[in-house]
């Protein structure tokens, strides 16, 4: 029996484009919130998280009391 992966890189895009168009600057535990909204597990929402952040795709704002910004770049 083969078990597949869901891939939810997808949704957490999607999630952040959400949070992006609402708010333009948003704290990390809105978006665990909105993932959690849009079914991600957490321990997705942590590695993905970590992903989009090493990619460039979610950067943070330092001098905004760390708050992120979606910096799409597709």
């Amino acid at each position: 029996m083969v078990i597949s992966e869901i891939d939810y890189s997808k949704m957490f895009l999607e999630a952040l484009h959400f949070l992006q168009n609402s708010y333009k600057k948003f704290p990390k535990f809105m978006i665990e919130i909105i993932a959690e909204n849009y079914g991600i597990p957490s321990p997705e929402v942590k590695k993905l998280f970590n992903l989009f952040r090493r990619n460039g795709m979610l950067k943070i704002l330092k001098n905004e009391g760390f708050y992120y910004q979606l910096n799409d770049i597709s």
